[in-house]
């Protein structure tokens, strides 16, 4: 086994795709002796140069290029600096590489990756710190990942290169240096399969799904609520599309409650799908109503401020309590203060505003 970063897991998983396959290759603004600008993969520019291909400021442009080449046999991997800016592309994604494999009724297969890094974590503001998947989520043949963790983007991401459908890659802006783990050193232990969610923690009471970000709040907030004897079930989805939804079903026939929390905003967000699926499925196994946590629906301003906007471990906390009936503390009641901001919650949008 080797220990890696998230960033090291993914820089592996490419590199040995690369290796292994010369139809793959890497594209997109500042990949080449920079490194990227998410992740940096010095390996592969000094491994692959002529696979490793630096991009104009366009889009548009280097996407439809990406799409042309997955028409024509390769295996495209395409890194925009932020998810924002996949909005400039939209043509290309949206007929170009998801339709194309449906209309052409399987035949014209088109395997490309489209990756970014989301969610706050950069200090830019409202035009670098977009969560999609909300956005993406409604064209039929895109894939979409969202994985957290080091292990399963090492295993996830190779899958994605050998999938023959389009998958939007989602990293975690605030998870790609500082979680690691162990990945495997054989390749016939590496693949991990699209649509299969994992249970990061098992429990009784309530059940959470949750991913990067939020998923990192919820585990820590397990573990306070640990302590005051609510236990916590916590399912990681690792791919939005295909959805694992057998999963969450067995969950909350046991648990009876649930909690869907990510960072991106409540109205329009992955959660309402979840919750209209197990509502449509599994309505008599619910004793209290779905309760989501997700970022009002207002923009992300510059600075540490962020952290003041998106969801945090005690909005999880209170989400939690809400659905089990449970009364607050007298510390879950107040404002986490990051660099002396403590009032900025307290007068944030409501997610039924705006």
């Amino acid at each position: 086994m080797r220990h890696v970063s998230y960033a090291q897991a993914l820089e592996a998983a490419v590199f040995e795709e690369m290796q292994r396959d010369s139809k793959v290759y890497y594209m997109g603004e500042d990949v080449g002796v920079f490194g990227g600008a998410i992740s940096k993969m010095y390996s592969l520019f000094q491994t692959f140069p002529e696979r490793v291909m630096d991009m104009p400021l366009d889009e548009k442009g280097f996407t439809g290029i990406a799409v042309g080449m997955a028409w024509m046999g390769l295996r495209p991997i395409v890194e925009f600096m932020y998810p924002d800016f996949l909005v400039l592309a939209m043509n290309e994604v949206a007929h170009g590489a998801c339709k194309e494999y449906w209309l052409s009724n399987q035949k014209v297969p088109v395997p490309m990756v489209i990756r970014s890094a989301q969610g706050i974590g950069s200090q830019c503001g409202a035009h670098h710190s977009e969560c999609i998947e909300g956005w993406m989520m409604n064209y039929p043949g895109l894939k979409i990942a969202v994985p957290t963790f080091p292990e399963d983007a090492y295993g996830m991401m190779k899958y994605a290169i050998r999938d023959n459908d389009p998958v939007l890659w989602l990293d975690c802006r605030t998870t790609i240096y500082t979680e690691e783990a162990d990945i495997p050193e054989k390749e016939k232990d590496a693949l991990i399969p699209f649509g299969k969610a994992r249970v990061r923690r098992e429990g009784t009471d309530v059940t959470i799904v949750a991913w990067h970000k939020l998923l990192k709040d919820a585990l820590a907030a397990a573990d306070d609520l640990e302590k005051q004897g609510i236990s916590c079930e916590i399912i990681d989805p690792r791919t939005l599309i295909p959805f694992d939804i057998e999963t969450v079903l067995a969950s909350v026939r046991k648990t009876g409650h649930l909690v869907i929390a990510h960072e991106a905003n409540v109205r329009g967000g992955f959660g309402a799908e979840i919750a209209a699926q197990v509502t449509e499925r599994e309505a008599g196994a619910l004793k209290a109503p779905i309760v989501r946590v997700g970022t009002p629906n207002t923009y992300i301003p510059v600075g540490m401020v962020e952290w003041q906007i998106v969801p945090d471990k005690m909005d999880v906390i209170r989400a939690i309590k809400k659905t089990l009936g449970r009364d607050l503390l007298e510390e879950e009641k107040g404002q986490v203060e990051v660099d002396g901001v403590a009032e900025l919650k307290k007068s944030r949008p409501k997610n039924d505003e705006a």
